[in-house]
């Protein structure tokens, strides 16, 4: 027989996720919660297609999250462990954080009925206040009580906080709207998410290895410059151009992905800024067990591209070009915490992108002292542009990041239960050594 287990599937930006409370796995070992995660996504799936499950093949696709009330303390509203999901081999990463699933935990909260009596209103336009009080939006249609919530979200996985704008109406999170993203169709409401000193979420601040480039040997390339960069989550990040691939930024998915040579040498990339900070002890232990971090992506100046939809993005509509390697695979949009410490890394000086991105239409130079102004960072990538505010400082030689704001939307798409083989939960899954199933 299968087990029922109460579950929630939500889009959250560009990404998907099954989101369960806290409470109700509460009664499983972590190995079960592990075999739920992977029945309910569909994985292990030799094929790539999760095809037994409810996930769409790829990573962005391919996720899940836990979310329960924050700790005693914390300060925070909810908390949540993020993870990401492996689509072919039966493996559950609960390290970093996604920032486009981040995007769903606070509507989530208010639909679980999870949010704490303190959790607080504000208006469009005006800083959440603790002690306003719920009213009616002006601009609501047909007088109906709306309202916005500021909801302060904490990461278990990476102790990041975040603050989430939600829309309500009635007492309830309301996804409509006029907000649209790209590599999402239609629109939605406005969340915007405003991440607190989102740098350093391996604890070795924004730079985690001390240095604002670093350089990798490629075979074929002689030493390449990267950047690795902590904000939201570890990155690496390297000119197309040094690898001799200038127009490989502006390039599709599938056309990379295709590329073999190049996906080798992203890969060796990542694997050596994997060891340099301190995430694997050699580039094949980075490979086979530590995929989700660092993730590696290309840049490049900005230029005129057709997105997967084929819409024409100007160079004028972008500071910078970007192309994501997400568990193997190009991503077919941009990852919200790559995007984080990209758009962080165009406000480090001396920085592999701040150079790339120093000849976009909109740059601001990069100031080693002090704090440099909040600016918008405008990032072009497979399907669309995606922009992004950022503060960054170095007023003691060492860089941080105070604060980064996005916005997203997220939608709940269904509600209910996973039902899961009793087998996974007895330890004897089909994809288990010794299994006979």
């Amino acid at each position: 027989m299968d087990r029922p287990v109460p579950a929630s599937f939500w889009r959250g930006g560009t990404s998907r996720a099954v989101l369960f409370r806290a409470d109700d796995l509460a009664g499983y070992t972590a190995e079960q919660v592990e075999a739920i995660i992977l029945a309910a996504l569909g994985s292990p799936d030799p094929d790539g297609r999760q095809i037994d499950g409810l996930g769409g093949g790829i990573s962005s696709l391919s996720k899940a999250a836990i979310v329960g009330p924050a700790p005693a303390g914390s300060g925070a509203d909810v908390a949540f462990r993020f993870a990401q999901v492996e689509v072919a081999e039966p493996r559950v990463d609960f390290a970093g954080n996604c920032g486009n699933i981040s995007a769903a935990i606070a509507p989530f909260a208010v639909e679980s009925g999870l949010l704490p009596a303190r959790t607080h209103a504000c208006h469009p336009g005006e800083e959440p206040a603790p002690d306003s009080i719920r009213g009616r939006d002006p601009s609501s249609s047909g007088g109906a009580d709306r309202s916005i919530i500021s909801v302060e979200v904490l990461s278990l996985n990476t102790l990041q906080r975040f603050r989430t704008r939600v829309p309500l109406r009635e007492g309830r999170y309301d996804p409509s709207g006029d907000f649209a993203i790209g590599g999402v169709p239609g629109m939605g409401a406005r969340l915007t998410l405003e991440y607190l000193d989102p740098d350093g979420s391996i604890g070795r601040g924004a730079l985690p290895t001390g240095l604002v480039r670093d350089g990798i040997d490629v075979p074929g390339c002689g030493t390449v410059p990267v950047s690795i960069i902590d904000v939201g989550n570890p990155a690496v990040f390297v000119a197309a151009q040094a690898l001799g691939v200038p127009r490989a930024a502006t390039t599709l998915p599938a056309a990379l992905d295709a590329d073999a040579v190049l996906q080798e040498r992203l890969e060796l990339i990542r694997s050596e800024a994997a060891v340099r900070i301190g995430v694997a002890g050699s580039p094949a232990e980075a490979t086979r067990r530590h995929r989700t971090v660092p993730k590696v992506a290309l840049v490049g100046a900005p230029a005129a591209y057709r997105t997967t939809s084929g819409t024409e993005v100007p160079s004028v509509a972008v500071d910078l070009v970007v192309r994501l390697i997400s568990m193997g695979r190009t991503h077919r949009t941009l990852a919200m915490t790559a995007a984080m410490a990209c758009a962080a890394a165009v406000a480090v000086d001396g920085s592999v992108v701040a150079e790339v991105a120093a000849g976009s239409p909109t740059a601001q130079p990069a100031q080693s002292g002090g704090a440099t102004p909040a600016r918008e960072v405008r990032l072009g990538h497979p399907a669309g542009v995606l922009a992004l505010n950022v503060t960054a400082e170095c007023p003691s030689g060492t860089w941080r990041v105070p604060s980064l704001t996005m916005d997203r939307t997220a939608r709940e798409i269904m509600r209910g239960t996973v039902q899961v083989p009793q087998a996974y939960l007895d330890g004897e899954a089909w994809f288990l050594p010794g299994s006979s199933r």
